[in-house]
This record gives C-alpha cells, sequence and structure tokens, in this order.
C-alpha cells in the first residue's frame, strides 16, 4: 500500500480497513491504530466501518476503555456509529464483564416458555464468545429438553459446547446420560461422559465402577 501511494495510485479507504482489519486479526492493535491516524494525516477519512473494526479488535483485547474513546472521537468527527458498532460495543462489555447478550436472554425465556426447539436456533449467537455466562444459558436449554423428555437433544447441546471448548456442568451431563441409556442411547450416553474424560474431567463414581 506504502508503494502505491509512492507511485500515485489511488488507496481508498477500503483498502486501509483492510489492512487495519489484517493488523486486529493479528493483534497487532498498535500497529493498527498507526495506520489509523496515517489515514486522518493523509486526509482520506476513516469511516463508520473503519472505526468499527478498531473498536471490535480492542474490545477483543479487554481495552474498553480505548475502544469506548475511540467510539466518542467518531461521534466528535461526525461520524455516527452503526447499528453493528452498537452491537459491537454491547458484545464485547458483555464478554468482559459476564453480562447477559440480548441473545443469552432470549434463549432463557424461551425455555422458560417451553420453546427450547426455538432457543435451539440461537445457540450460535452465545456460543461465539463460549463465557461463563453463555456456559449457564446452555445449561438452561439442556435442561429444558429434559424436562420435555428430550435427553438427545440435551446431548447436542452439550456437544456443541464441547466444540466450544465450553465444558459443560459433569452433574447435569450425568443426568442426561441416564436419560439416554434409558430410552437405548447407550452409544449417545457413552461419547458424551468420553469428553469430560478426554478432557481431564473425573467422573462420578458410580461412573467408574
Amino acid at each position: 500500500m506504502v508503494e502505491c501511494l509512492k507511485k500515485g495510485c489511488s488507496v481508498n479507504v477500503v483498502n486501509f480497513t483492510t489492512v487495519i482489519h489484517g493488523f486486529c486479526q493479528k493483534n497487532e492493535l498498535d500497529a493498527a491504530l498507526s495506520v489509523l491516524d496515517d489515514m486522518y494525516l493523509i486526509n482520506k477519512h476513516p469511516d463508520a466501518v473503519t472505526h468499527t473494526t478498531l473498536i471490535d479488535g480492542l474490545g477483543k483485547q479487554g481495552r474498553m476503555e480505548e475502544a469506548i474513546d475511540l467510539a466518542n472521537k467518531m461521534l466528535h468527527r461526525g461520524l455516527l456509529p452503526t447499528a453493528v458498532t452498537y452491537r459491537t460495543v454491547i458484545h464485547r462489555f458483555s464478554q468482559q464483564y459476564g453480562c447477559k447478550t440480548a441473545y443469552n436472554q432470549v434463549i432463557e425465556k424461551l425455555c422458560g416458555l417451553g420453546y427450547p426447539d426455538e432457543a435451539y436456533k440461537l445457540l450460535g449467537k452465545v456460543l461465539g464468545t463460549a463465557s461463563r455466562v453463555d456456559a449457564n444459558t446452555c445449561h438452561i436449554l439442556i435442561e429444558s429438553y429434559l424436562k420435555e423428555g428430550n435427553p438427545l437433544s440435551s446431548y447436542k447441546v452439550a456437544c456443541r459446547m464441547f466444540n466450544r471448548n465450553l465444558i459443560p456442568d459433569l452433574k447435569l451431563c450425568d443426568k442426561v446420560k441416564d436419560r439416554l441409556m434409558q430410552g437405548g442411547r447407550v452409544e449417545e450416553a457413552d461419547k458424551l461422559m468420553l469428553q469430560f474424560v478426554e478432557r481431564g474431567h473425573k467422573l462420578p463414581q458410580h461412573q467408574m465402577a
């Protein structure tokens, strides 16, 4: 990009934002912020997407004060944050401070109303952060399926948690295992417990007999 500028080639905001995104992906935030400064120096006028990319990168590293400061600078420069910008800030705050996101609340509400299948459709939205709060939401969904007499779906939720390196509650999964066994789902029951063993967790005593 530097060569392009030296040779008089056109370099636009999208090009700069792409480079900033690359630095954020590599967790090189200082380099990304430096590129933002360069944009202002040569009057390239970063847009809302540029700022949102940086806000997300800062939030991902827990640098929330800097992320909020950057959002405020957007406003001072007459740039209106987009819906994506606001969602990014909320998401990173929720991730850092263990707050429930809107998705957590909706999933839990649907479970409470007896609609676990609808809640399951939103599961990917909370498993993206894989926080302690998300684990609690997953446990509510697992219990909801158990109440409906659907341990196979509870098993699927637990497996998705494992796939995101989020360890489900062992006692709860022990209940899922028992229900699976009662329904003749021996293979799934064994696989569920095996995932705990593979991750170094000790099974309940009755499991080891």
